[in-house]
């Protein structure tokens, strides 16, 4: 019984429902949710009081964040939206436990999970993309006018670009570790279908957050194809490759090109994606000065945004008038400035230990999921609150150094 809950085997479990949770997400969210739920019980077995001792500014942090969202909306009342947002929120709010697990655990739990995970979202991916090219001109179309591909999964595809962006960083990361025939082709294989449905269906959130990432691994790990010194930046030019032979990011750029053009020249934005969110972060900025301190409450947001666009005489239709898609401004209205400024000193602290410690892995994804929250507020979502926190498990244990797996 002993050996059987030995700290290695409590991690493989953890590792094992990580990965199950963040696959079952597409497909089941009540699954998901247990196997999260089943994850955070096997770390608290894990925690350690040295770890505490290490790590207790970020612990501190956390928690503030987390306490200050919870008082804070008891001024409010608690109503079945605020209570649905807390629960979404479980999972960060039990971050502290990751930065109290006992350290020096076996990251071979991690690579397997990450093959595992590179091969169910290449599953997803690859039938997505074949569903894409079998009626290419109409949904080329969509992508045009600016509309989200059609997936085989039950993810938000803002939050699915994301995902993928994710899971192909850390298999980036860990390609150099696989020094096992079947375990290198597996993940060369899945990796360059997770890299064509990224780049093929994915919202322009995950590219660019996957190309934030790209370049912190690039510059500061030794890549397994022989690249050496300032060669390796020419692996930057693919970007530039897949513009070209990718019709449906092609489209994307021009969407992009197309958005900003129109907020520069004041023209209507009520068609334009990147125009209605700056619409809406301006209307955002002016709630967030009324009630700078304590927000509106979690429930409190649509409708005074809502009544800003009434205020300001907005000449966007009442459909076209969006939520921030900015989970720094959506954070200031639901509580105060208070809440984005404590996450952003979370996630600098974060980057900084990373980069200390050399832990170039950690780096790319947590500078990846920082970039992306100024363009979508993926913590109001059961799938963006559960990747923010099964990432930074998996940055955590991320490997340091050189080392291969047998």
């Amino acid at each position: 019984m002993i050996k059987a809950l030995s700290s290695e085997n409590i991690f493989k479990a953890a590792a094992a429902t990580a990965a199950l949770c963040l696959c079952a997400l597409h497909f089941s969210p009540a699954l998901a949710s247990i196997s999260l739920a089943a994850f955070f019980l096997t770390l608290f077995l894990l925690a350690r009081k040295e770890s505490f001792a290490k790590n207790w500014p970020i612990i501190i942090l956390t928690a503030v964040w987390s306490i200050w969202q919870l008082v804070n909306q008891v001024t409010f009342g608690f109503d079945s939206e605020s209570l649905r947002t807390i629960i979404l929120r479980i999972p960060l709010l039990l971050l502290p436990v990751v930065w109290c697990l006992k350290p020096g655990l076996p990251n071979r739990s991690i690579f397997i999970g990450i093959l595992v995970m590179g091969l169910f979202h290449a599953w997803i991916g690859g039938a997505s993309v074949l569903n894409y090219f079998a009626h290419y001109r109409f949904l080329n179309q969509m992508v045009l006018e600016s509309k989200p591909l059609p997936l085989f999964s039950a993810v938000y595809h803002i939050e699915f670009s994301l995902i993928m962006a994710v899971v192909i960083l850390f298999q980036l990361s860990y390609l150099r570790l696989a020094n096992v025939g079947w375990q290198r082709s597996l993940l060369i294989g899945t990796l360059a279908v997770n890299m064509v449905s990224l780049h093929v269906l994915s919202a322009r959130t995950g590219i660019l957050a996957f190309w934030v990432g790209v370049p912190f691994l690039l510059g500061s790990v030794e890549l397994p194809i022989g690249l050496k010194g300032r060669n390796r930046w020419w692996l930057l030019t693919i970007p530039l490759l897949l513009l070209i032979s990718v019709p449906s990011l092609r489209n994307r750029l021009i969407n992009t090109v197309e958005d900003l053009t129109a907020v520069k020249e004041n023209q209507n934005l009520g068609d334009k994606s990147f125009g209605r969110r700056w619409e809406s972060w301006k209307i955002s900025v002016e709630v967030i000065k009324k009630h700078p301190l304590t927000g509106v409450g979690f429930s409190g947001v649509e409708k005074a945004v809502h009544n800003e666009f009434e205020h300001k005489q907005t000449y966007l239709h009442v459909t076209d008038r969006i939520q921030p898609h900015n989970q720094y401004l959506q954070l200031a209205m639901q509580s105060g400035v208070v809440t984005p400024i404590l996450l952003i000193v979370c996630l600098l602290w974060m980057i900084r230990v990373n980069f200390r410690q050399g832990n170039y892995t950690g780096l790319s994804v947590i500078i990846a999921l920082s970039i992306s929250m100024l363009f979508e507020s993926y913590l109001e979502r059961q799938s963006g609150a559960a990747v923010f926190a099964l990432a930074l498990f998996w940055v955590f244990f991320a490997e340091k150094k050189k080392q291969h797996f047998q």
